[in-house]
């Protein structure tokens, strides 16, 4: 058996899953699709909600090593905060089957999956710890009010989501708004909110 069958079949699964949705596609159209049989795919994965999980989750570890470099980058925290928004960017232009794969993930999760939404949420929330971290950092240096870091940290992921989800649509481009306004915008009345006034 070939070392690289596992990441063909992710590979596979991912064009799969976007082309044809999550239940539009058997574990016998990916083995097909990857040049496999079946019982290759079944070798490495117990079943296609497992494939599908893995796949979210890889797009979750994509995004958390674009968060964390991107604060790294920087040293101050209202440049970290800023630069959390510009790795979202990048990976939705960068790692876009993995983004849709991502923020679709709910549609293909049945209700009695918890496990594997408790998974995908918990790899999620450390992109939210990493923002918590910059926005307390900024607090603890007084460069921002005493705000809830957390509560902020899902406003801001929020507001970047729903561009991102806007961008998709065109709504965007049919506004005529670049990324750069909505970027400088957004730094500006996130930053108007947050920041400590000055004495």
């Amino acid at each position: 058996m070939r070392p690289n069958n596992r990441e063909a079949i992710l590979t596979t699964a991912r064009h799969l899953f976007l082309k044809q949705g999550y239940n539009g596609i058997s574990m016998r159209t990916i083995a097909s699709e990857a040049g496999l049989t079946t019982g290759a795919v079944y070798f490495h994965f117990k079943n296609k909600m497992e494939i599908y999980k893995t796949i979210c989750l890889e797009a979750t570890e994509l995004l958390i090593e674009k968060f964390q470099k991107a604060v790294e980058s920087q040293e101050l925290p209202q440049n970290q905060l800023i630069s959390t928004y510009d790795a979202f960017i990048s990976f939705y232009t960068e790692n876009y089957e993995h983004y849709n794969l991502l923020m679709e993930y709910k549609s293909a999760y049945g209700s009695d999956e918890t496990d594997e939404k408790d998974a995908i949420a918990q790899s999620m929330n450390k992109l939210m710890q990493i923002m918590t971290g910059s926005l307390q950092e900024g607090i603890d240096k007084q460069i921002y009010r005493d705000i809830n870091p957390t509560i902020t940290a899902l406003l801001l992921a929020s507001i970047t989501e729903g561009m991102l989800q806007y961008k998709k649509m065109g709504i965007f481009e049919a506004a005529n708004v670049t990324d750069k306004d909505f970027r400088s915008f957004m730094a500006n009345i996130i930053g108007s909110g947050i920041l400590r006034e000055r004495e």
